[in-house]
Parts: structure tokens; sequence; C-alpha cells
């Protein structure tokens, strides 16, 4: 009996630390890894591809190719009759204060970092004429967290254990068409579908008595939205752009399952509860300028506005606390358009440098990343091969988080 009490009372304890993070969390606000949060920065609109991440992530003026159609699709009328490309990346974020990390419950001695691998871009475009149609798949935002482990020994023994893990992914279906008005107007809309998942387990082990408990919660997202931009091309020498994703609701389907087991008792105590909740996603605005400096040479600017404070997260029904401002975010670039000749055949390989400024959302504390970004490429009759890279360091948070990413694009075109 007592052996009972004391489990129900383990039990409940979890339950409102666990199953109602909303009044749980409510003094603790961790701004720029809440667990809805995307790995490296809030700000994912454009998710940009090997050749514009070095040019400072600059895509609102300049394509190379069908990636275009997720930040202007208006670009696809500059692109050849067919282009097919696949994009894959790595990449890389520090992380203090997360979920049970640094909260409270867990700590540790500084940062801790995570390395992401994927294949996170495929499509192919079509220009026939005024007309311009593409069809991408592509992995616009990632939730993993570095994997959190502390244990307690006595004699080389694991008497206690707590492991903490969290994964997830955002996959988006894009579907665009862009029609050319004139020699110097073109407009282009796109259609997005995105589905993704979301989950986060934590494991209690007592090992000598076999006692655990396991907190699993998950979250099925789905998403509906539009995207679109305007080109204007002024002597070919000069282009502005304007664009935008439209604000949307995010569908998310949550589910909790907590599991008691205490094998002595025996007693298998599991709570579980599920509800749909909606996550109201930002409106975003954006412009771009590229001027043509050389023949061969093109420096373009991109400024996007994040409407984030009017996000909000509803989770099991509470309203939780997302104290956001608005931002604003710059990239800027150079592209160098260069070729040489070997045996009368034509190589050209462009080089790409940038910089960007990307302010978090949270007011408290008010943090920035900084970053450095490089990129080239080599193109031979209908194949290019680009490559992009991103150094980034985060200011605001006394933390001094990092950031960076590589990509590499393989792109047929006829």
């Amino acid at each position: 009996m007592i052996r009972k009490t004391g489990a129900y009372l383990i039990v409940w304890i979890s339950a409102v630390f666990f199953l109602q993070p909303p009044q749980a969390r409510a003094q603790l606000i961790l701004g720029q890894y809440e667990e809805e949060a995307p790995f490296g920065t809030w700000n994912t609109f454009a998710p940009a591809r090997a050749s514009s991440i070095g040019r400072g992530g600059t895509c609102f003026t300049l394509a190379a190719d069908s990636s275009a159609s997720l930040s202007n699709p208006a670009l696809l009328l500059l692109l050849p009759r067919l282009t097919v490309m696949v994009n894959g990346s790595a990449d890389y974020a520090s992380f203090f204060k997360y979920s049970l990390v640094n909260t409270g419950v867990l700590g540790s001695n500084g940062n801790l970092s995570q390395t992401l691998y994927a294949l996170d871009y495929s499509g192919i475009s079509l220009h026939l004429g005024k007309w311009a149609y593409a069809l991408t798949v592509s992995i616009n935002e990632l939730y993993n967290r570095p994997s959190a482990y502390a244990a307690y020994s006595a004699q080389e023994t694991v008497l206690y254990s707590l492991s903490l893990t969290q994964t997830g992914i955002l996959r988006s279906f894009n579907l665009s068409a862009a029609h050319s008005f004139n020699d110097w107007l073109s407009a282009g809309l796109g259609i997005n579908f995105s589905v993704g998942d979301l989950e986060r387990k934590m494991v209690e082990q007592w090992t000598q008595t076999g006692i655990s408990i396991t907190d699993r919660k998950t979250r099925d997202l789905k998403e509906f939205n539009l995207n679109g931009g305007l080109l204007v091309n002024l002597e070919d020498r000069v282009r502005l752009a304007a664009v935008f994703r439209a604000p949307c609701s995010r569908q998310s389907k949550n589910h909790s399952f907590l599991e008691y087991v205490a094998p002595a008792g025996p007693t298998d105590i599991q709570i579980e509860a599920s509800s749909v909740d909606k996550v109201r996603q930002p409106l975003v605005l954006g412009l771009g300028a590229s001027y043509k400096l050389l023949p061969n040479l093109w420096a373009a600017l991109d400024l996007s506005y994040y409407n984030w404070s009017r996000y909000s997260v509803d989770y099991f029904g509470e309203d939780l606390e997302r104290d956001f401002r608005d931002v604003l975010k710059v990239g800027a670039g150079l592209e160098l358009q260069s070729f040489f000749r070997i045996f009368g055949q034509r190589i050209d390989f462009p080089v790409r440098l940038g910089l960007v400024y990307d302010p978090q959302p949270m007011r408290n504390p008010r943090s920035s990343y900084a970053s450095f970004t490089v990129g080239g490429g080599i193109a031979w009759q209908n194949f290019k091969l680009d490559f992009g890279a991103l150094v980034g360091r985060e200011y605001g948070s006394g933390n001094n988080l990092a950031a960076g990413k590589f990509s590499m694009s393989l792109t047929f075109q006829l």
C-alpha cells in the first residue's frame, strides 16, 4: 500500500510537470529554443540553397535553379527551358538552454552542439514562353535537439539515469506558376502544403528497483499557405522584387503519453491525453534589389519582414506565452560570373560572397545572428554543381551560440 501511494505521488509530480506544460513553464521563457522552435533560427522563409547561401542568402531577384519557387516564383521566368535540381546540406547549431537542459533540471558545462545532414531539396521547373512552372519538395524546418543524458552512480554502478531526446521535421511540397506580362514585369504564385512531426521523449530509470517513468509527446503537423512575388527588370542592369508568404494556421495534432512502471508491484500506470491545436504562423514580406556592377558582377540585397508579434501557439487547449517582436532580416551578397576554356569547351565558375543579419523574435533576451557566407560552383554544358557555406555567431543572449550551414546542389538544365 505504501509503495502504491509513493508510486502515485511520483506519477502525480511528473504529470504536473510534463502533462501540463503551460502552467509548469509559465515562469520560464526559453525564447530561442522553445519546443517548437526550428533548428538554428526562427526565420525560415525561403530556405536558402547552395547558390543563394553563398551570396548572403539573397534569393528575391537572382535565380540559379527551381528553388526560386520558394522565395519569388516570378524568377522561374529567368531560368532555361528545363531545370532539375537536388540539394544536400549539413546544418550546425549550438544550444545552451532548451527543454530540461540548463533550466533547473539538467545542467551542462557549456554549449551543446549538433550537426544534421539531409537531402533537403529536389525540384523541377519548366519555362514555356511567357509562362513558367515548378514542382518541388523540400525540408524547410528541423526541430532536433542534442540528446541529453545524466546518471547517478555508486561504486561504478548506475543507480539512476535520465535521458532526453527531441527530433522533428517539416517537409513542404510546392507547386508554382509564373507569368511574364512584358519585357520588364513578371509575377508568380506558389501553393505550399507541408506535413511534419515532432517528438520529445524523456525516460527516468532507477536501476536497482527497475522503476521507470517514460514521458513522450508527439505533434503531427499540417500546414497550407501561399507565397508569391513580383519581379521588375530594368534595362537588364537593375532588378527589383516584392515577395510575400501569407499568414496561416499550422494544425498540430498533439498526443501525450506518460507511463510509470514498478515491477515489484507489479504496477503499470499509463496516462494519455490528446488535442488538436493551432500554431499561427506570421506574415512575411520581402523586398529585394540587385544591380549589375559589371557585365559579370551582380550585387544583391534582400530585406525580409517577419510579423512575429502575431505568432501564437495553442498546446493542449492552452495559449503558450510567446512574447515576440517583429523583426527585419537582412542579406547582402556579390556574385562574380567567370569562365575559362578547356579544349574549346567553356567552363563557368561563379564566385559568391555575402553577409546576413538575422535577428531572433524574442523580446527578452534580444539576440541576433551575424553570419558570413561564401560559395562557388562549376558549370559545363547541361550540368551545374554549386556549393555555399554560412558561418554565424549569436549576440545578445550571453551564451555565444553558433550556427553554420554547408549546402551543395547538382542541377541539370536544357
